[in-house]
């Protein structure tokens, strides 16, 4: 969309995810960093197989991955500040499947977070390293991939204050102040962050749970269901966010001139 010049000549843009935590009714939002910067990893160590009888005559590509893996946790207990955010997930690891043969080689992977964009880019950096280093030092050889052509890197999510507080403010007029709620940072990606990229922009939480109709399970559950009362709330809402925003505008430039967008 962007590629497409959805967002040429665009202010500000809004978005909206459904919420199953939150009463239908309601919603919460959050000012400036509140999705984490998001990509996932995979790498290969190669070693010599063998018999596991003459460990000597092997190159273990298993400790060697063993090592790599807990060496990498260091990089958040130990390398990342403590008030900072992230995360990083070994999520699989597959090697050989005897008894009494170490295999060629490992293959493991998983996904990388953090609440800045250059957080986890230099997550990124220090993983390669680790990966690297920890392999040369088992005599073995390391391959790892950011998976850039499949699932390039999302940035992290960072809502605009001023547009934080419209939404606020246009959330009390039309749900009550009650039903409006202060929202929570997640380490969750979420791809509106390139739109943010370009323009200020805000997204928020609608809630749509419901216990009496089981609408209590995240999106990514297959038990999810939605409580449908929240589509019309959702769309008035967006709505009047929207024309709220634009009349502010036209207000602005008629006192002050034109704008650039």
């Amino acid at each position: 969309m962007i590629k497409e010049g959805a967002l040429e000549g665009v202010g500000a843009i809004f978005g909206m995810h459904v919420d199953y935590q939150l009463p239908t009714g309601s919603i919460s939002s959050y000012p400036g960093p509140t999705n984490a910067a998001v990509c996932f990893f995979e790498a290969k160590i190669e070693g010599k197989s063998g018999n596991a009888a003459s460990p000597h005559l092997n190159v273990d590509s298993v400790v060697a991955t063993s090592f790599a893996i807990l060496a990498m946790q260091q990089l958040i207990s130990r390398e990342d500040d403590p008030h900072h955010s992230q995360v990083l997930s070994v999520t699989y690891v597959k090697g050989g499947e005897s008894h009494d043969t170490t295999p060629p080689f490992v293959e493991f992977g998983g996904t990388l977070r953090s609440l800045t964009t250059d957080g986890l880019y230099r997550l990124q950096r220090r993983v390669k390293e680790v990966i690297e280093g920890q392999a040369l030092v088992h005599m073995c050889k390391a391959f790892i991939s950011m998976k850039d052509e499949e699932y390039p890197a999302y940035p992290a999510v960072e809502n605009d204050e001023r547009l934080h507080q419209h939404v606020q403010k246009i959330g009390s007029l039309m749900l009550g102040p009650d039903n409006v709620k202060m929202g929570k940072k997640i380490m969750a990606g979420e791809d509106f962050a390139f739109y943010q990229q370009l323009i200020p922009g805000v997204i928020f939480g609608i809630g749509m749970a419901n216990e009496k109709l089981g609408a209590v399970h995240s999106a990514h559950s297959p038990y999810f269901f939605i409580d449908e009362k929240v589509l019309p709330i959702g769309a008035a809402l967006h709505s009047a966010i929207a024309e709220a925003y634009l009349d502010e505008r036209r207000k602005f430039e008629g006192q002050c001139g034109p704008v650039l967008s």
